[in-house]
């Protein structure tokens, strides 16, 4: 992929957040960050250099993904020195029993990605969204889909385990646990920035208005605080995390 450009996309409800890679046959080295925000109501887009140096800052009227995503795309085609791009790359939240790794999208994996989007409804339609827009737009284009699921796959299965019985974990009922590509980033990127070796045990928290928190083993996830869904585990701003029943209860009253 000598001279070619690379872009990452992650689409939330009102938002499609991206950053551009160029490649020269080596590492990646990321040349822009942007993101279209106020999907729906008072569009913006925004793009900076890597260095955080402002390039673009207009309003934007996005009444939905696809506008959003014609606008980063048609901004790429004539950005000055920028190569052609080469592959679009998405975070997608849920990749269910069956993703485990990331995979290239074609349009039966598209489907399946959909089917899972009661199980993260507030972000796999997003990522959906996101995907088909830039198919719309560039249907040769290769897409990746990178799962926020596929880091705690490998998990030992009692971690993964609910509690319930074995035939619900066949029919898919367990701990995918969330996240998981930001702490795979930081597994990768923990000896760069802290200038020592990756610790055989450590507990990483990702914080925000969705949080979580990771137990890691040698590199690899063993546990974390995520289960079914994204609402589990500690208190976060608008989900309340793990609560007892009996309390659920009590707030009722």
């Amino acid at each position: 992929m000598a001279g070619k450009s690379l872009i990452t996309l992650n689409a939330g409800s009102s938002s499609v957040k991206f950053a551009v890679f160029k490649t020269d046959d080596g590492e990646p080295e990321a040349v822009y960050r942007g993101q279209v925000a106020g999907i729906g109501r008072d569009g913006r887009f925004e793009v900076a250099q890597a260095d955080g140096a402002c390039v673009v800052d207009e309003t934007l009227d996005a009444p939905d993904h696809a506008a959003a995503i014609a606008r980063i795309l048609d901004w790429i085609d004539e950005a000055p020195g920028l190569p052609p791009l080469a592959a679009a790359g998405h975070r997608v939240v849920h990749g269910g029993m069956a993703f485990t790794e990331p995979v290239i999208v074609d349009a039966e994996n598209l489907e399946q990605f959909a089917e899972l989007e009661p199980l993260a409804p507030h972000h796999q339609p997003h990522n959906v969204a996101a995907i088909r827009a830039v198919k719309a737009r560039m249907p040769d284009l290769p897409q990746v889909a990178c799962f926020d699921t596929e880091f705690h796959a490998r998990q030992p299965e009692v971690a993964r385990q609910t509690g319930l019985p074995h035939r619900y974990w066949e029919r898919g009922i367990r701990r995918y646990g969330f996240h998981g590509i930001s702490y795979e980033a930081i597994v990768g990127k923990f000896p760069a920035i802290t200038g020592k070796a990756l610790p055989d045990r450590l507990v990483i928290a990702h914080l925000g208005n969705g949080a979580s928190m990771c137990a890691v083993e040698r590199g690899r996830s063993i546990a974390t605080t995520m289960g079914f869904s994204t609402i589990d585990g500690i208190p976060m701003g608008t989900r309340s995390g793990a609560i007892e029943p009996r309390c659920a209860g009590l707030c009722g009253q």
